[in-house]
C-alpha cells in the first residue's frame, strides 16, 4: 500500500494545482450544463472543455486527449483522496509554494494587461537593425507557394495552367476544384521541416519563381510548388522573415522591464527592508 500511495504521490503532485482547483471547480457545475464525462461526484462538462481549450495551456491538445487526460487525473486525485496525500507534509508544502507561483503569475498578468506591452513597428525595426547578427539563419530556408490535391489529373492541370499563364491565376481557377484538398501562399519552411526526402529533393533543386513536377509525398496526395524566394544558411535574411521572432524577443525585453519597474515602486513606495543573508 506504501508504494502504491508514493506511485500516486509522484503522479500528481506537479499538478497539484490543476487538480485541486480544476477538478473541484468541475464539481460545482450546474446539472444545466451538459455532462461529458461524470466520475462519482465529479462532472466534466462540455462549456468546460470549451472553455478550456481555448486557453494558451491547453494549445495544441484535440478535444479527445483533453477528456483523456482529465479522466485520468480525476481517478488519481480521488484516489489519492482516499489514500490521505492530500493530508501529507509533502503535498502540503508543494501546495503551499504553488499557491505564491500562481497568485504572482496571475498578478504579474494583470499588471501587464494594464501596461502596454506590445512593442510598436518602429522598436521591432530599430530592436533588429541593432541586433542583426542574433537573426542570422540557421539553416536553409524556403519562401513556397504549395497545392494539395487528392487526383492526380487535378495537380497535373493545376501545373499545365501555372505555367502557361500564372501561379496566381491557375490558382484563382481551380480554388474551388473538389480535389483541392490543401494549399499554402508564401509560407516560409526551414530546411529540416521539408519531409520526406522526396519532396525536400524537390525544393532543392527549384530555381526562383520555377513550378516543380507533380509529386506523391504521401499516398493518394499529389503537390505542386514554387519556390518564391531560397535564403541560405548564415545569411541575414530581410526583416519581414523573421518579423515575428524579433517582436517575441521584444515583447519579452519589455515585459520584464514592466515587472522590475513595477517591483522596484513597491519596494520604494512601501520602504521595504530585503536582507540577504549569506553562508
Amino acid at each position: 500500500m506504501m508504494n502504491f500511495k508514493k506511485h500516486l504521490s509522484r503522479k500528481i503532485l506537479f499538478s497539484v494545482v490543476f487538480v485541486s482547483l480544476g477538478i473541484a471547480a468541475c464539481s460545482k457545475e450546474k446539472k444545466s450544463d451538459k455532462y461529458v464525462v461524470k466520475i462519482n461526484d465529479a462532472v466534466l462538462t462540455e462549456d468546460q472543455i470549451q472553455a478550456s481549450l481555448a486557453e494558451n495551456f491547453y494549445r495544441g491538445k484535440t478535444r479527445i486527449e483533453f477528456i483523456n487526460n482529465w479522466i485520468e487525473k480525476e481517478i488519481l486525485y480521488q484516489e489519492a483522496v482516499k489514500e490521505g496525500i492530500l493530508n501529507e507534509s509533502e503535498f502540503t508544502s508543494i501546495l503551499a509554494r504553488s499557491q505564491k507561483e500562481l497568485a504572482a503569475g496571475l498578478f504579474i498578468k494583470k499588471i501587464l494587461e494594464k501596461e502596454k506591452s506590445e512593442p510598436s513597428e518602429d522598436e521591432i525595426i530599430k530592436y533588429y537593425e541593432n541586433y542583426r547578427d542574433d537573426f542570422k539563419l540557421t539553416d536553409d530556408v524556403f519562401k513556397l507557394n504549395s497545392v494539395y490535391f487528392n487526383d492526380f489529373n487535378a495537380a497535373v492541370k493545376f501545373r499545365d495552367h501555372a505555367l502557361e499563364s500564372s501561379w496566381k491565376n491557375s490558382f484563382n481557377m481551380l480554388k474551388n476544384d473538389p480535389a483541392l484538398i490543401a494549399s499554402e501562399s508564401a509560407q516560409v519552411y526551414y530546411k529540416y521541416q521539408i519531409q520526406p526526402v522526396s519532396l525536400l529533393r524537390t525544393v532543392i533543386n527549384l530555381e526562383k519563381d520555377e513550378i516543380s513536377v507533380v509529386i506523391e509525398p504521401e499516398p493518394l496526395k499529389y503537390a505542386v510548388f514554387q519556390l518564391i524566394e531560397k535564403y541560405s544558411r548564415e545569411t541575414l535574411p530581410p526583416m519581414e522573415l523573421v518579423r515575428d521572432d524579433v517582436k517575441n524577443r521584444l515583447s519579452i525585453l519589455k515585459k520584464n522591464e514592466i515587472i522590475k519597474l513595477y517591483l522596484d515602486k513597491l519596494i520604494a513606495d512601501h520602504n521595504l527592508e530585503i536582507k540577504r543573508y549569506y553562508e
